[in-house]
């Protein structure tokens, strides 16, 4: 009697799926344009704004898709590889700028810690990037401005003058334009007689003078 009465109670199990996803799910497409609208929130502050995108937009450890939603986002749903790099992007969409500058009186601030670090160097006069080149002893604060210095060594001059008759090149666009404004502002030199005359002066195809 006592073994019918176990048989007839109902038997416990812990039934658990053990699948193995081969891939990881892909994350969601990003709604369609006029699908869905914008949150709209309001704020007074900056730091209410940004909490409120980080804890009921971005998400805590729990998202494993990273995909910026912000009304008209350039990246149309191509997601980060990381949390903090889609924060950092959101300010280009907030105008959040969490880093001053900690000099007296400067008052500049920044979105991201690196470009507070390389602005830093204007006040400490520190240079980091020194020039690749043998025997040049130049240096400078920021790679961009080492890389534009090399076209010194290698005598690369991508920029040329399209003027007829005119054969300069150089090495950054910013110089061209400086050039460029000589041919806008001189007259077009006189043709010697019985000639057809000479090319006129000013860019090519009407282009306009830059500013």
């Amino acid at each position: 009697g006592a073994f019918l009465r176990y048989m007839r109670q109902p038997i416990k199990q812990e039934l658990i799926c053990k699948w193995i996803d081969r891939e990881p799910p892909p994350p969601p497409p990003p709604p369609p344009p006029g699908a869905r609208k914008p949150c709209s929130k309001t704020f007074s502050t900056m730091q209410e704004l940004v909490s409120h995108v980080t804890v009921e937009h971005v998400g805590g450890p729990e998202q494993s898709s990273h995909v910026c939603y912000w009304e008209e986002c350039p990246r149309e749903g191509k997601p980060f590889k990381a949390k903090y790099k889609l924060i950092n992007h959101i300010r280009v969409h907030t105008g959040e700028k969490p880093f001053p500058c900690p000099f007296p009186g400067c008052g500049k601030v920044f979105a991201r810690s690196e470009n507070l670090k390389i602005h830093k160097r204007t006040h400490t006069g520190e240079k980091p990037f020194k020039c690749e080149f043998d025997g040049c002893e130049r240096k400078f604060a920021n790679s961009s401005d080492r890389k534009k210095h090399s076209h010194v060594h290698t005598s690369d001059k991508p920029y040329y003058c399209k003027i007829r008759g005119c054969d300069k090149s150089y090495t950054h666009p910013s110089s061209l334009r400086k050039h460029m404004k000589i041919h806008c502002k001189s007259p077009p030199p006189s043709p010697p007689p019985g000639s057809q005359g000479y090319a006129a002066a000013g860019p090519p195809d009407g282009a306009p003078c830059p500013p």
